[in-house]
C-alpha cells in the first residue's frame, strides 16, 4: 500500500510539472510590435487589416471604454499580449441597435440586420449564418405571428413563434472565431429594421488576464425588428484571475445568445459565471491552430475578391443585367470533402440558398463554381459557410 501512495504522489507531481511546462511555454502570436495599448480615456481604434494588435501589455483603466471602428474585410478583433492584460474597464464590441428603416450595423466580426421594408418594396433579410428573415406578410409584425420578423440566433436559437428566425450554428470553441448574425426587417412606410449582431473578440496572453473592478466585455446583439444575436468572447492565457463580466446576449425582441470560450490552465483565482447553454471552459490553449481552415469567396459576379474578406460581399448590377451569373468559393487546408452554403441576401426581399461541395480532399487550395440568379437593382450580399 506505501508504494503505490508513492507512485500516485509521483504521477501527480509529474502531471503537475507537465501542466506548468505547457502555461509557461504558450504564445500568444503577439510579436510586441504595437507596444503596450494603455486605455486611461475613452478610446476607438481602427482595427488593423487583420484585426490583430501585438501588444506586449494591455491595461484598460476602470471607468474607461475601448472600442473599436471595423476594417474593409470585417475581422474579429485580436488583442494579443507577450505579458499581462488587466481589463478593469469596458471593452465594446456589440451590435448596433436599427435606426428607422436601417437595419444595424454589426459589432467587429458580426453581421448586419436587414433593412425594413417601404410601401411596395419588401423589407430584408439579416446577414450572417443565423440570420433572422425578415417578415412574411405585412400583418406580421411581431415575433408571435408565424411569419413576424425573424431574431438572429448564434450559440442559442432565437426567440419568438415566428418561422423566420434564424438557427443555431458555430463551434464551443470558437475556432473560427465568428460574431452574431442580423435580425430581420419588418413591413412598413417605412417599416423597422433589424438588430446588427454582436461582434467577435479574443484577448490572449503569455502570462495572464486580470480583471478587475467593475469590467465589462459587451458583445451583445442589436434591437429592432428582429433582434441581432449575441457576438462572441474568447479569453486565452495560462492563468486568469478575477471576475470577468462578459455579455453576449441578444439583441431585443427575441435575439439569441451568443459564445463565450474560456481556455485556461490555473484557475484557481478565476470567478466565472457559467451559462452551460452558451459558455465553454476549457485548456487549448491555442490562438491560430495549424492547419487553419478556411473558406473564401474569391469571384462573385464576375469580380474578383481579396482572399481573407470576412464580412459579406456586395454585388449590385444595374437594370439591363444579365441576372445569371457566377460565385467562387475556395476551400483551404479542410483535407476533406466540405458542404458548403452560399447564401446571397437581397436589400428587399428573401434570400437565395445554394447549397454545393467542394473536395479539398486532393488539392489545396480547392474551388467550387455555383451558378446563381443574382437579383438588379439593389444591393446583394453574398457569403458562404460550412454546413
Amino acid at each position: 500500500m506505501k508504494k503505490q501512495k508513492t507512485w500516485l504522489m509521483t504521477a501527480a507531481l509529474g502531471l503537475a510539472s507537465t501542466v506548468a511546462a505547457f502555461a509557461q511555454g504558450f504564445q500568444s502570436g503577439s510579436d510586441g510590435s504595437y507596444g503596450a495599448l494603455n486605455v486611461t480615456s475613452n478610446t476607438v481604434l481602427d482595427l488593423p487589416p487583420d484585426g490583430i494588435f501585438h501588444c506586449t501589455t494591455i491595461n484598460i483603466e476602470a471607468g474607461r471604454t475601448l472600442t473599436f471602428s471595423r476594417n474593409p474585410l470585417n475581422t474579429p478583433v485580436y488583442l494579443l499580449a507577450t505579458s499581462n492584460v488587466v481589463i478593469a474597464g469596458i471593452i465594446q464590441v456589440f451590435g448596433q441597435n436599427a435606426v428607422g428603416q436601417n437595419g444595424g450595423r454589426g459589432g467587429p466580426g458580426g453581421f448586419d440586420g436587414g433593412n425594413g421594408g417601404f410601401d411596395t418594396i419588401p423589407p430584408g433579410a439579416g446577414q450572417g449564418p443565423g440570420a433572422g428573415r425578415a417578415a412574411s406578410n405585412p400583418a406580421a409584425i411581431t415575433l408571435e405571428a408565424s411569419g413576424g420578423p425573424g431574431p438572429g440566433s448564434y450559440g442559442t436559437l432565437a426567440g419568438g413563434a415566428t418561422t423566420n428566425k434564424g438557427q443555431i450554428y458555430g463551434s464551443k470553441i470558437l475556432i473560427p472565431l465568428v460574431g452574431g448574425s442580423g435580425g430581420g426587417g419588418v413591413y412598413g412606410n417605412p417599416g423597422t429594421g433589424g438588430g446588427g449582431g454582436g461582434g467577435a473578440i479574443l484577448i490572449a496572453s503569455n502570462t495572464k488576464i486580470i480583471f478587475n473592478g467593475n469590467n465589462e466585455i459587451w458583445a451583445y446583439g442589436g434591437s429592432g425588428a428582429g433582434g441581432g444575436s449575441g457576438g462572441a468572447i474568447r479569453l486565452v492565457s495560462p492563468r486568469i484571475e478575477g471576475s470577468p463580466r462578459l455579455n453576449v446576449n441578444g439583441g431585443s425582441p427575441g435575439g439569441g445568445t451568443g459564445r463565450v470560450r474560456v481556455d485556461v490552465i490555473e484557475r484557481d483565482a478565476l470567478n466565472l459565471s457559467f451559462d452551460s447553454s452558451s459558455m465553454s471552459l476549457g485548456s487549448f490553449l491555442k490562438v491560430f491552430p495549424t492547419p487553419n481552415t478556411r473558406l473564401d469567396i474569391t469571384q462573385a459576379a464576375g469580380t474578383s475578391v481579396p482572399e481573407g474578406t470576412q464580412g459579406p460581399v456586395i454585388v449590385e448590377l444595374p437594370f439591363g443585367s444579365t441576372t445569371d451569373r457566377t460565385v467562387t468559393v475556395q476551400a483551404r487546408d479542410f483535407a476533406a470533402v466540405v458542404p458548403i452554403r452560399l447564401v446571397l441576401t437581397p436589400e428587399a426581399g428573401d434570400p437565395l440558398t445554394y447549397d454545393t461541395t467542394i473536395d479539398n480532399s486532393a488539392g489545396n487550395p480547392a474551388t467550387a463554381t455555383v451558378n446563381v440568379t443574382v437579383p438588379v437593382n439593389t444591393r446583394v450580399a453574398v457569403q458562404a459557410w460550412t454546413r
